[in-house]
């Protein structure tokens, strides 16, 4: 996907005002199923991850890809388990985007989260996958699974090592 094709896809899409966070940040989202076309939003996802730039959001820190006045970003699952594609007007002025994270941190995170995907690919595409294989999918594929909540993950915590291989 280029950037043309990316605006054709977003102009494309319905997007739905995010209610609960009104007040503090305004916002919009679109899900998976509003797309209706896996190919399409799995193709926007990569190109938000190769084409975005990691913005600090209070304590968290987001992979965001600006686009015609908007940044659009997601919560740093793998591309084949994200269900809701975030919309904003960017406003890099706000209190909670400071300190800026550095162009480095951001390009290790991409590096990061691709190395992710191509490991979870790996492993949907084993004929005979182990018991610890369909653990290991089991867990990446999780989307109930709260990345906020209580531990740390790939997003919040850029310093970890991980163990894909």
């Amino acid at each position: 996907m280029n950037r043309e094709k990316a605006i054709e896809f977003i102009n494309s899409c319905q997007f739905k005002e995010a209610k609960s966070y009104s007040e503090t940040y305004p916002h919009w989202y679109t899900t998976r199923t509003l797309v209706n076309n896996d190919a399409d939003f799995e193709a926007f996802l990569k190109f938000c991850r190769e084409n975005s730039i990691l913005k600090k959001f209070y304590s968290k820190q987001y992979l965001y890809l600006e686009l015609e006045g908007f940044e659009y970003w997601e919560m740093g699952r793998p591309i084949k388990c994200v269900q809701v594609l975030n919309k904003a007007i960017i406003n890099d002025n706000a209190n909670y985007r400071y300190p800026s994270p550095s162009k480095e941190a951001g390009d290790f995170l991409k590096r990061k989260l691709n190395l992710r995907d191509q490991y979870l690919e790996k492993l949907l595409k084993l004929e005979a996958p182990t018991e610890i294989n369909l653990h290991e999918i089991a867990f990446l594929m999780n989307t109930e699974r709260r990345i906020h909540g209580g531990g740390k993950n790939i997003i919040d915590h850029s310093e970890l090592e991980i163990k894909y291989k």
